[in-house]
């Protein structure tokens, strides 16, 4: 023994140091006593003594000793007397010594046979990259035999008291667990949903009907609230003893979940898009249609304004209306010379587009569908609002759909309250204009979402309102954002760069 002998050590010496105290007095005992032989079989004693070490290699040593120390206290009590019954009591002695070390012998090794595939098995446990554990579900099946039927309140009473006899790492991580050391003694009764539990009693009747291996999907709540969806797959080992051993094992499918939706919705989104490509091919059509007869409606417009001046100056009201009929016209014209531009692939306009008169050019445009709505409009722009290089129509058009937009999003909204408010001016080099409405604001939508393709909270939207008006003011240089205002409403904001002359006059 060593100096820093552990109590392990000493344990095996005393256990030993007595094997070997007992095997002395046995020897001791067979040659002072007159049983003639009898104390020998005693020796299996210490054979089963020393068997509790686990070691062969200690059986067979004492195995040899105890039959050297029965055959040497046979010659020492009978020496070489004729062959009778001691004789036969030292072979039965020996026989039961061989028979006793064989067997402790065979004990072991199945021992360590048994202890090498449970660290295989612990190995496998612990290093494997999916999520694994060993479940104690004996309260459930006690229920379950008991007559009850898998129900949710039987889920729920049983999972309470199931119990995680081991986890590994990994169940740790997919519940957000620091440690799996949390997990083993208790229970995921907390990590349950709705789904979970209702997957979790069809594995109940199925386990009850044989049915193993069992996969099932379900879904999970982690300790940071969000939700999982994993596919279970339970077993039962041959040794279940009543369900008190059942592994479980686990598979995150969140990610693919998640990837499927989205490839469900790039397909409706391509769907869709296929739609409005063959209706932008009929609206080209449309288009190059509609020019000659909206042509002639200004025409006439025209004409009955020069017939105004002429024979009826005293009706503004009619002159009015015509003047509006050619502005609008015009407007009319111009879109759908975008429009055949679009069709022909033709390249965008650029001009220098003041945009103070262009905002209340088309404030004045949407006046009167404002006022029939409750809407006022505040335009508070800057006295030295720079120009910009653009599109003058397709400018307009973003205008335009903003504050459509802010219109109907204030439906709702008290009358009093309605108000739509224009800003504009020049922040850090670049011109910005704010449209800001007082309606119900984006709720718990994100603000970004508005701007995909085909979303839209509208019952008869198309959702590309917002998506056009963003890639038309990028494809200006500009960006169009969202967000929430102080009175509750949504805010667009979009940034453009102002024309160099411009911009040399600025600095």
């Amino acid at each position: 023994m060593g100096i820093g002998a552990g109590p392990d050590d000493w344990r095996i010496a005393m256990r030993l140091g007595m094997a070997m105290l007992l095997a002395l007095g046995i020897f001791a005992l067979d040659v002072l006593s007159p049983l003639q032989g009898a104390v020998a079989v005693l020796y299996v004693v210490v054979i089963l003594l020393v068997a509790r070490e686990q070691r062969r290699s200690l059986v067979v040593f004492f195995a040899v000793l105890c039959a050297t120390m029965a055959m040497a206290g046979y010659l020492v009590s009978h020496g070489l007397d004729a062959i009778g019954s001691p004789t036969m009591r030292l072979g039965v002695s020996l026989v039961a010594i061989a028979i006793t070390a064989a067997l402790s012998a065979r004990q072991i090794t199945a021992a360590e046979a048994r202890h090498h595939s449970d660290e295989r098995y612990r190995l496998i446990f612990d290093a494997s990259g999916f999520p694994i554990w060993e479940s104690d579900w004996s309260p459930a099946y006690k229920l379950l035999r008991a007559g009850e039927t898998p129900t949710l309140e039987l889920v729920q009473r049983a999972g309470s008291a199931a119990i995680i006899r081991n986890a590994n790492q990994e169940v740790a991580r997919l519940f957000g667990y620091a440690d799996r050391s949390e997990l083993v003694g208790a229970n995921i009764i907390e990590h349950h949903t709705i789904s979970a539990e209702a997957a979790q009693a069809r594995i109940f009747e199925r386990l009850l009907r044989g049915d193993v291996p069992i996969e099932e999907e379900m879904q999970f709540r982690t300790t940071s609230g969000e939700l999982i969806d994993v596919v279970l797959r339970v077993t039962l080992p041959q040794d279940h003893n009543g369900w008190s051993r059942v592994l479980v094992t686990a598979l995150d499918v969140t990610q693919r979940n998640r990837d499927q939706a989205r490839l469900a919705e790039s397909q409706a989104e391509l769907t869709h898009m296929s739609r409005v490509t063959t209706l932008g091919q009929l609206a080209a059509s449309i288009a190059h249609e509609v020019n000659q007869p909206l042509s002639a409606i200004i025409t006439y417009a025209k004409s009955g304004q020069r017939w105004l001046k002429r024979e009826a100056q005293d009706a503004p009201e009619t002159a009015d209306c015509l003047d509006h009929i050619v502005i609008n016209g015009k407007r009319a014209a111009d879109v759908i010379a975008r429009i055949r531009d679009l069709a022909r692939n033709g390249d965008p306009r650029r001009e220098a587009v003041r945009m103070a008169p262009l905002i209340e050019e088309t404030a004045e445009l949407l006046q009167r569908d404002m006022i029939a709505s409750g809407v006022r409009i505040n335009v508070a722009l800057a006295t030295d609002m720079p120009s910009v290089l653009g599109d003058h129509v397709q400018l307009q058009q973003v205008l335009l759909n903003l504050m459509m937009n802010a219109q109907q999003a204030m439906a709702s909204t008290p009358t009093p309250d309605r108000e739509l408010r224009i800003d504009g001016g020049v922040r850090d080099g670049v011109l910005v204009v704010e449209v800001s409405d007082c309606g119900a604001g984006f709720g718990d939508t994100e603000p970004e979402d508005f701007f995909r393709p085909f979303f839209t909270t509208k019952r008869d939207g198309m959702g590309m309102g917002l998506s056009i008006c963003r890639s038309i003011i990028e494809q200006h240089g500009g960006k169009l954002t969202a967000s929430g205002n102080e009175k509750g409403g949504a805010s667009f904001t979009f940034r453009l760069p102002i024309t160099e002359d411009e911009g040399r006059i600025a600095a």
